[in-house]
């Protein structure tokens, strides 16, 4: 939100010290330039995010209901340097707060009323961003859970209040966090990317058109490390506001693309999908797509459970989950991904030939099927492409 982003720096400037935002609930939402960062501030900016034990400690020094600007003291045990916070007030609620670091008190009580006024248009911004917030949530949730009118109606109402069309095609993104998700209200905008929130700690964009994973070619004299794909997707669509360290890179789902945004409920339904197989895949640096899941498709067919009685026999369910047969596993799907060539997946798993056979041999009486037969082996790859969905962890 660049109204926002100007506001800190007027901030900065007005009161001469290094300033940050963040909303009632302690997400940061802009800083200024960083010359004197304590231990606190920096968390903050790295993490986006205030600890618990800091905004219990922040809210002992009366910041809620302060009306006016309010010194906090320095506490060493925290981290924490004496600071002036600012309540963004509106409606005589708190929607955020400025921080400014202030350890020799340098900041004057003359310019407070002038910083007091850029604090009250920037809580009319929050609270302006947070109604409109809720009723895109409210709007997406009708989207792809109501029926036809329902969907309909809501795809107008969020085409109304955003730069989409009725008609344009759209893709579902779906980013998952493990904690709670941010501010969405704060994310920059960005021309055809809609941010709405899809549970506590998943936030889903509704994007106009295919979704381009692939970032723009680099510049040949950058020397600047590349991030992670995730991160750069998210950056280029608007919610990372500022790019986190790499090691907080959340999973990333993203679904196909509908020809009208009224059909938004498919492609939401493949990105929770590709999210699911890209939390099973343990890489949240790379978003998963839809395209790219192959049999894994399956998954959003039908319940778990249908799944397993119609693709995993007892017989089978014993083989695959009994951790003794782990080695045999391992076989089997080198085997069957090496396309039933004995001689690729003995090279594979550096063993002679015969052992491979005889391993072959061992899979095949414990499963009761025949590996020379194709249905036989389609069905054991198919069970063992599925379960690790499928199978109790």
């Amino acid at each position: 939100m660049t109204e926002l982003d100007d506001l800190v720096d007027e901030m900065a400037v007005l009161l001469g010290a290094p300033c940050t935002l963040e909303d009632a609930d302690f997400n940061l939402l802009g800083y200024s330039g960083q010359n004197d960062v304590d231990a606190v501030r920096q968390r903050s900016i790295l993490e986006r995010r205030a600890t618990s034990q800091v905004r219990d400690w922040f809210h002992g020094q009366g910041i809620r209901t302060s009306t006016t600007p309010i010194r906090t003291p320095a506490d060493p045990d925290l981290g924490i340097s004496a600071r002036l916070c600012i309540p963004a007030r509106h409606l005589n609620r708190v929607q955020g707060y400025f921080w400014l670091l202030d350890p020799d008190e340098a900041i004057s009580e003359r310019d407070w009323p002038a910083a007091t006024r850029i604090a009250e248009v920037a809580a009319l911004l929050l609270s302006q961003s947070t109604r409109r917030q809720t009723r895109l949530n409210l709007f997406y949730r009708d989207l792809v859970e109501g029926d036809r009118m329902t969907a309909r109606a809501a795809a107008k109402e969020i085409a109304f209040a955003s730069d989409l069309r009725i008609g344009d095609p759209v893709t579902c993104l779906l980013v998952e966090h493990p904690t709670p998700i941010e501010n969405l209200s704060a994310q920059a905008r960005r021309d055809g990317v809609v941010w709405v929130q899809e549970s506590p700690t998943i936030a889903s964009a509704i994007v106009r058109g295919r979704i381009k994973t692939q970032a723009p070619s680099a510049s040949p004299h950058q020397s600047l490390p590349e991030p992670q794909p995730s991160i750069e997707l998210l950056t280029r669509l608007g919610y990372l506001r500022r790019s986190r360290p790499l090691a907080t890179a959340p999973f990333v789902g993203i679904g196909p693309q509908v020809s009208v945004l009224e059909d938004l409920r498919r492609s939401r339904w493949g990105a929770l999908t590709a999210l699911r197989v890209a939390r099973a895949s343990n890489h949240p640096g790379e978003p998963t797509e839809w395209a790219s899941l192959g049999v894994l498709k399956l998954l959003s067919a039908a319940a778990d459970h249908d799944l397993a009685e119609a693709i995993v026999s007892e017989q089978l369910m014993a083989f695959l989950s009994d951790h003794r047969n782990a080695e045999l596993v391992h076989t089997a799907r080198v085997y069957l991904d090496s396309a039933g060539s004995a001689a690729r997946a003995a090279s594979v798993l550096n063993v002679h030939r015969q052992s491979l056979y005889h391993r072959l041999a061992q899979v095949e009486h414990r499963t009761g099927l025949d590996l020379k037969r194709g249905a036989d082996r389609t069905y054991l790859h198919l069970a063992l492409m599925l379960s690790d969905f499928l199978l109790p962890s």
